[in-house]
């Protein structure tokens, strides 16, 4: 008997050293879609009976109000926290937080249906607002799937990230947890996820995993960056401020059972330590402004400006929001002059004196410097054949494709940052 008892207590030591608790609290464990996972769904690990008998050694319930904790920089949420109120958000920006992650996607199937309701509760609150992708990867061990697969979901995030009306300087996480994708193809499938987002105009890049992914360089600090990693461990017993853990890296998620007090629901939320600020997009350019990019789904236009009232306005009345194209410099030098087409309902943009003169005396209205250019990176211009539309991108594979659906390429129309 004694023996027996001495098996079952070194099989509880074992998987309680092996597998972390869960991070899905039970209630909604049993809801999870085969379609959409929260972050640390497969980096928490599962609960095993041995591990829900032996609660004195595992990660403990947190409260927000206890002051020997680590910092609550961050917290994450996906839908599962869709009955986050108000309310909530703004106790989680008077109890310190100052940054909430949101999930927006999920392989290149799934959007989180409440992306848009958290961003403009979190704005409201005053909190900073970064994204994540879960990532899938194609669900392969065959690396050239993989890196295709990689490359699909970052257009798609990126995509839903601009119809949130989500700025470039957004901080843009890849989740890599999902198990169904074999270890020895992540590095390079996440560089391709990497170079597509910064393709897209989304260079503020981060990346999440276990701490034992790191470690084993299944997603590899020194290719990425050990300040670009947000590593995930959940301590056994109660995390410390004075015993800090994965400092070499930007932020660690020590915990899934933080529950924070005077909330609308009592259930956990993710919540993280913020070592090097990774999760805040960087301060506004004293020297560029933003040109905002807005697309009409009825006629086709997409329109271009620096003025974001302007941008707002539009927004309100049917035209999606498709975030920023590029930065202009704030010095007045090489103008962008803006024409309106009074017969076509649509703008065209031009470096070229002559070119505005020459529209003007055909009856186009001129509207003045839309913005300035100067700097190294080409904003591509083309033109539709069918409607008499241009399109002016800092992207080369947007451009690329518009060319290859019969869109004339007419080359660089000026360069900026």
């Amino acid at each position: 008997m004694k023996t027996k008892l001495k098996s079952i207590f070194l099989l509880t030591t074992v998987l309680l050293t092996v597998l972390p608790l869960q991070q899905i609290s039970a209630e909604t464990s049993e809801n999870i879609e085969n379609n959409n996972h929260p972050m640390g769904y497969y980096t928490g690990g599962y609960r095993t009976p041995e591990m829900k008998r032996a609660r004195a050694s595992a990660p403990s319930n947190l409260t927000s109000n206890d002051s020997s904790l680590p910092r609550k920089d961050a917290i994450d949420i996906a839908s599962y926290q869709s009955w986050m109120t108000q309310s909530d958000f703004n106790q989680l920006k008077a109890q310190g937080v100052k940054t909430v992650i949101i999930k927006l996607t999920e392989g290149t199937y799934y959007q989180n249906p409440y992306a848009k309701s958290h961003i403009q509760m979190a704005r409201n609150a005053g909190l900073n607002i970064a994204t994540y992708h879960f990532a899938i990867f194609g669900n392969t061990s065959n690396q050239t799937s993989a890196n295709n697969a990689a490359t699909n979901e970052a257009t798609y995030y990126a995509n839903m990230a601009k119809s949130l009306g989500l700025t470039n300087s957004t901080v843009m996480i890849e989740d890599a947890e999902y198990s169904g994708t074999a270890s020895g193809v992540w590095n390079q499938a996440s560089q391709n996820f990497t170079n597509r987002l910064k393709n897209q105009g989304y260079s503020n890049i981060r990346y999440y995993a276990s701490k034992s992914w790191v470690e084993s360089k299944i997603i590899n600090p020194t290719t990425f960056g050990n300040k670009n990693m947000w590593v995930a461990q959940y301590l056994y017993g109660k995390p410390s401020n004075t015993n800090l853990q994965n400092t070499q890296y930007g932020a660690w998620q020590y915990t899934s059972q933080m529950y924070f007090t005077n909330f609308s629901a009592q259930k956990p939320i993710d919540t993280n330590i913020d070592y090097g600020n990774i999760f805040k997009a960087p301060a506004a350019s004293t020297t560029h402004q933003e040109v905002y990019r807005m697309y009409n789904p009825n006629s086709g236009e997409h329109f271009y400006t620096t003025n974001s009232y302007e941008a707002t306005q539009l927004s309100k009345t049917g035209w999606h929001h498709e975030g920023i194209g590029w930065e202009s410099p704030l010095t007045k030098n090489n103008p962008v002059y803006r024409l309106y087409n009074k017969n076509g309902g649509y703008h065209f943009y031009t470096l070229n004196n002559n070119e505005k003169n020459k529209l003007v005396s055909l009856g186009w209205r001129y509207e003045g410097v839309s913005f300035y250019t100067g700097g190294n990176s080409s904003i591509y211009r083309s033109y539709n054949p069918n409607n008499g539309m241009h399109n002016y991108t800092l992207n080369s594979y947007e451009h690329t494709q518009l060319v290859k659906f019969g869109w004339k390429n007419e080359g660089t129309a000026w360069k900026v940052k």
